[in-house]
């Protein structure tokens, strides 16, 4: 099988540049992003199915405030930071001209976990505790940390030094991260009320279960593999990397 042509991974990007690349990268690798996101998400979602009757397309409104906090707090400290670290090394490999194999990628995504379940729940703390205060410190902060579990993933140096360097990375750049993260959470916001409109009967019926975990692993995957992009873009601004223009045609040489 021939090896694919290396990406370079590390050089700055527009938001539209990385939304572009994404899509691209995920054309060609889709079996492998969907098998990576769905790999999590369906113990995940069969699990909050049996505990409460509910499926990934049902409204939450009558859920009790301690049910859909505990499930917020799951998703948010462990389906989210295994998926960003699992597609993270995937476009590691995928960077340096390596076809990506599903168990080179899921091995060193598992073993990073703790780190990077760590960062991201601390991170959601101080994101919190933002919020309470005056909601736009906790913007700050999220914006501030939007690549935490990316730089817990590929750093190994714990959670608190992955905070520091995610401030570092993101300094400057909050515009075009706040830009990012509300064209994906649009594009997500999409896909899931394009499923949530067709009509499947019962929300905890098999065909609206299986359409939301489909839903669900579409916009997980896309949107760790748009952070991902991230992450690179930033740690090439980080480090003063310019961008490369095409080189200019030359004109021909008619003689000596």
């Amino acid at each position: 099988m021939e090896t694919p042509p290396p990406t370079q991974l590390e050089r700055p990007r527009s938001v539209a540049e990385i939304i572009g690349e994404a899509l691209d990268i995920y054309r060609r690798y889709p079996l492998l992003f969907l098998t990576l996101a769905f790999g999590v998400i369906v113990p995940y979602e069969l699990a909050v199915l049996a505990a409460t009757g509910e499926g990934p397309l049902a409204t939450q409104n009558h859920r009790s405030a301690g049910v859909a906090i505990l499930l917020f707090l799951l998703d948010y400290a462990l389906v989210q930071p295994l998926i960003s670290a699992l597609q993270i090394h995937a476009v590691m490999q995928i960077g340096g001209g390596r076809r990506p194999q599903l168990a080179q990628v899921a091995a060193p995504g598992l073993r990073v976990l703790p780190e990077v379940a760590a960062a991201v729940i601390a991170a959601g703390l101080g994101i919190a505790l933002g919020f309470l205060a005056l909601i736009l410190p906790g913007i700050l902060l999220a914006l501030r940390w939007s690549v935490v579990a990316q730089v817990a993933a590929v750093d190994h140096d714990g959670w608190l030094p992955s905070l520091r360097r995610s401030g570092e990375l993101t300094r400057g750049n909050y515009l075009r991260i706040f830009g990012l993260l509300l064209l994906n959470g649009l594009l997500a916001g999409g896909v899931t009320l394009a499923a949530a409109a067709i009509p499947l009967g019962s929300t905890s019926g098999p065909a609206s279960v299986a359409l939301g975990i489909v839903a669900r692993t579409l916009t997980a995957s896309f949107t760790a593999l748009a952070l991902a992009l991230l992450y690179f873009d930033l740690r090439a601004r980080r480090s003063g990397i310019a961008v490369q223009p095409a080189p200019e045609e030359q004109p021909p040489h008619d003689g000596p």
